[in-house]
């Protein structure tokens, strides 16, 4: 960019936008989050992105001044956050709940959750912008899966479970020694399993071994049904999990979207008899690795 060529009406606007953009940047430790880890699960839409491992969305917005007029230069920043707000509403409607749900269709019957989605995608709070010599302007808005946005998705049946202690009679239930299992982890890997919001985890006799029945409300909707990371190594050192998570093997997916995780009977009988799996499943502390 030549200085030279820029008009000083142009010069007080450029000046203008990044005052803005002082003022709506978060913190630095808020903009590192941006940055994507190499084995972190993501997928990438034209408008933005989901990271499944963090739970964050990001959404872009650009936008060109209208003519010339210092309004329409001034404006312009506006414009484009605008713009990252409706794409950020496109980006969550398309995030899939289950087998057969999408957000989308699940907002479209309830109009306290689409005014909650919006809501959602105005707060997203910007993490990078981007000016050019023809004075555009293109930022980066991000939200999180975690909180008020899970609380509004999540199904009905993820109800809060209270915490309770519940006598086991060893005679009646028998026990892997004593493992003491902290969590789970399926590992999908070279099935090609779709990330949904409350995933499945079924036997191949059609057994549940983790579904909305298992899960308390308050840990769902603070970190989410389950974490999807891309390399085991990755998982097993998630502090999710623990020190001693359980590692299984999916075998299949299933469903009409394929988001459905069939694990062995064999490995369903084993999780079955982990006396502990109704605390860590209750807690969510299930994590799926799936292809990068």
């Amino acid at each position: 960019m030549k200085i030279k060529n820029i008009s000083g009406e142009d010069l007080r606007y450029i000046v203008v936008i990044m005052l803005l953009g002082f003022v709506s940047i978060p913190p630095a430790c808020v903009a590192d989050q941006y940055k994507f880890q190499a084995v972190d699960c993501i997928t990438r839409l034209e408008t933005g992105t989901v990271n499944w491992t963090t739970g964050a969305i990001s959404a872009h917005g650009k936008a060109l001044p209208a003519d010339q007029s210092q309004a329409s230069k001034e404006s312009v920043y506006f414009s484009a956050r605008s713009d990252a707000v409706k794409n950020m509403l496109d980006i969550l409607k398309q995030l899939k709940i289950n087998n057969e749900l999408s957000v989308n269709d699940y907002a479209a019957e309830n109009r306290v959750i689409l005014a909650g989605l919006e809501k959602t995608a105005k707060e997203a709070v910007v993490v990078k912008q981007v000016y050019s010599s023809s004075l555009a302007v293109e930022i980066i808005i991000e939200t999180s899966m975690s909180g008020g946005f899970l609380q509004l998705v999540l199904p009905e049946e993820i109800r809060q479970i209270p915490k309770i202690n519940p006598e086991i009679n060893p005679d009646l239930v028998p026990v892997i020694e004593k493992s003491h299992y902290s969590g789970l982890i399926i590992d999908a890997r070279g099935l090609g399993i779709e990330p949904v919001l409350d995933p499945v985890i079924i036997s191949e006799q059609g057994h549940k071994a983790y579904a909305s029945a298992f899960i308390s409300r308050e840990f769902a909707v603070q970190g989410g049904v389950c974490k999807y990371v891309c390399t085991l190594d990755q998982a097993l050192k998630d502090k999710r999990i623990g020190d001693n998570p359980l590692v299984l093997k999916g075998l299949r997916k299933e469903g009409s979207r394929n988001a459905t995780l069939v694990i062995s009977i064999s490995d369903y009988l084993t999780l079955e008899k982990v006396t502990e799996r109704h605390a860590f499943l209750n807690e969510c502390r299930v994590i799926i690795v799936r292809d990068q």
